[in-house]
């Protein structure tokens, strides 16, 4: 094999490695932060966030939820157990906050049930338990958190106001927010590559190692 074919085949075993498939989005600018719902417990059991189906572009399979600590950094998520749920919704985004609140249906799909992780690189990253197909054509994302526990903590995390991206709001109130907190959707996953993917890095190792075997025939060894 050539010097260029040799170089060629080890590119394209490079470029298989890094890519990174996995689905990755971010809703929401950080401008301000709150408590609610991780950090303080005064305001009722229920929270609710919508995202508007356009931030996503396609379908996403969500395994991982993360919130970001930049505008107050520090502090301590509560306690207790938290219960996490996805599901579509026709909600409106800009009206989101004023109309009372739908809880738990058949259609909300629970993706996590236990105490929060640690804030770690000013961030609290949930890995769900169980992934959540979704498909933007069927309408607006809705997070639905539920904690009975009203533990201890005191966490504000980042969010994101009057943008149209997401709306939220917390038990039963009807009030006039307009924010929700900044999401990424697994944006922290480590890379785990496609199928495509491996097939690409199974062809970069065997040309590789075809280069190698054929350099090692070709060197000739001479005795005195």
């Amino acid at each position: 094999m050539s010097k260029f074919l040799f170089q060629a085949a080890v590119a394209a075993f490079c470029a298989a490695a890094a890519l990174s498939p996995a689905q990755a989005v971010v809703i929401g600018s950080a401008d301000s932060s709150n408590g609610i719902p991780f950090g303080d417990p005064g305001f009722g059991y229920y929270y609710q966030q919508v995202y508007n189906a356009s931030s996503f572009g396609s379908g996403i399979n969500i395994s991982q939820l993360s919130f970001y600590n930049s505008q107050t950094p520090g502090g301590t998520p509560r306690t207790g157990s938290f219960q996490i749920y996805l599901s579509t919704t026709s909600a409106a985004i800009d009206t989101f906050d004023t109309s009372a609140g739908a809880w738990l249906d058949a259609s909300f799909i629970q993706v996590f049930d236990g105490a929060l992780p640690v804030l770690a690189d000013g961030r609290l990253d949930i890995d769900l338990s169980q992934a959540f197909d979704y498909d933007p054509t069927q309408g607006n994302l809705l997070l639905t958190i539920r904690s009975f526990d009203l533990g201890s903590g005191r966490l504000f995390l980042d969010t994101d106001k009057n943008s149209g991206l997401t709306n939220s709001r917390f038990s039963a109130y009807p009030y006039d927010w307009n924010q929700g907190l900044v999401t990424g959707f697994n944006e922290h996953l480590p890379a785990v590559p496609e199928p495509a993917t491996w097939a690409m890095m199974i062809t970069g190792f065997g040309m590789v190692g075809g280069a190698i075997r054929r350099r090692r025939a070709s060197v000739s060894v001479s005795f005195a």
